[in-house]
């Protein structure tokens, strides 16, 4: 067992440790399981179970586990495991990434404790004035530009889901060999419209794109920030994400 919030120090304790194992059970978030995705991605035949114990887990749900200890228990000695798509965000392997608001909000989140849902909510309030202040971005989908102008968010991964179940990519698929991007441009009260169909489990009506590779381009200067699997990676002008098929196998309640 170890605690720590730097993704470096949390990957090099477990690739030191996971040598000889056929199956690693990684209790945390969203985060610690993305870290092990790249760790277990270097090693064939490992497989990965998750214990949800972050905030938002979102992860839970693409692998339908239940809540209670008994039922989890019972999906991993089940070992019911399949290969799982993720997406490369330079270098990193995630689940899910996003480029514009929701990283600000997931960097500010982090940055006073990640204290759950008093932190998640501060988060939040504090990141609302950014929307007023969208970025002109290009963004790419196999060479091709499906969209040019002002931005809110980007979303671009191989699973529907955010944290606490919010299904902000529907159609998603991790065996898709494939990635799904949705462009959120905005402005503020459409995104707003936009976030309760993902309360409610309604479809969002910005359109899923498809593709292999996706380029995220600033225009007329500034940068912007990134995150994976609910972990802020950086900022810049341009980024670029590929699919990564069955990177990894999970267990979870497939069928």
């Amino acid at each position: 067992m170890t605690a720590t919030r730097d993704p470096a120090v949390l990957a090099a304790w477990l690739d030191a440790r996971l040598d000889g194992y056929e199956t690693a059970v990684i209790a945390g978030g969203d985060g610690s399981l993305s870290v092990a995705y790249n760790v277990a991605a270097t090693r064939s035949g490992l497989t990965l179970g998750y214990i949800p114990a972050g905030f938002g887990n979102a992860t839970s749900h693409l692998l339908r586990l239940p809540r209670d200890p008994e039922g989890l228990a019972k999906v991993l000695r089940a070992g019911d495991a399949r290969p799982v798509d993720l997406v490369d965000v330079d270098g990193r392997l995630a689940l899910f990434a996003g480029g514009g608001w929701d990283a600000l909000v997931a960097g500010r989140y982090a940055a006073a404790g990640a204290r759950r849902l008093p932190g998640w909510a501060m988060a939040v309030a504090r990141s609302i004035p950014d929307l007023w202040h969208r970025l002109v971005v290009e963004v790419r989908a196999d060479g091709w530009v499906v969209h040019r102008g002002p931005m809110e968010m980007v979303v671009i991964g191989t699973t529907p889901f955010y944290g606490r179940g919010l299904c902000v990519n529907p159609g998603a698929r991790p065996d898709a060999g494939r990635l799904s991007l949705r462009v959120y441009a905005g402005p503020a009260p459409r995104l707003a419209l936009e976030a309760g169909r993902w309360a409610l489990g309604m479809r969002p009506r910005a359109e899923r794109v498809d593709a292999r590779r996706v380029d995220l381009h600033v225009l007329g200067g500034g940068e912007i920030p990134v995150q994976a699997d609910g972990d802020v990676i950086g900022v810049r002008s341009d980024w670029s994400f590929e699919v990564r098929p069955a990177a990894v196998r999970l267990i979870g309640r497939w069928s």
